[in-house]
């Protein structure tokens, strides 16, 4: 047997029968071992999409922070497609198609963020990441 941190020197394994039972597949499963009807389940599942979605944003925005431009935009698109209400995912996305002179896709993730936070419509307008589309007259009407 080699379960090191419960060994003693005899090589016997000093935890109860019950504790060794517990290690295996059934000890990681998140559930217990009591049913859940349908509707619970289904709360469930949306509640960990939820906090998926929220991983996918943090994801991105440090891609972003590390200048991994096409690996955060991969990361923030499953976040928005998972939970759709991101603002900054939105804006993030915007930052980066801007950056890579996608105009019309960049004003269009623009207008979403700007939809959901309206701080993103300040935000743009100082922001060097848009400096591309700066005299655009879509993304200037946008910021008005």
């Amino acid at each position: 047997m080699f379960p090191y941190p419960y060994e003693r020197r005899s090589g016997r394994d000093r935890r109860s029968g019950s504790e060794r039972r517990r290690v295996g597949d059934a000890a990681s499963f998140p559930f217990g071992e009591e049913e859940m009807d349908q509707e619970e389940a289904e709360q469930k599942a949306a509640q960990m999409s939820l906090h998926l979605g929220d991983l996918w944003k943090h994801k991105g925005k440090e891609l972003f922070r590390t200048h991994r431009y096409n690996e955060a935009k991969e990361a923030l698109l499953k976040a928005v497609e998972i939970k759709p209400l991101l603002a900054d995912a939105w804006y993030v996305i915007a930052c980066i198609e801007s950056m890579k002179g996608e105009k019309e896709g960049a004003v269009t993730r623009l207008r979403k963020a700007i939809e959901l936070d309206q701080s993103f419509r300040d935000k743009a307008r100082t922001q060097s990441y848009f400096k591309k589309l700066k005299g655009d007259e879509d993304f200037e009407k946008l910021l008005q």
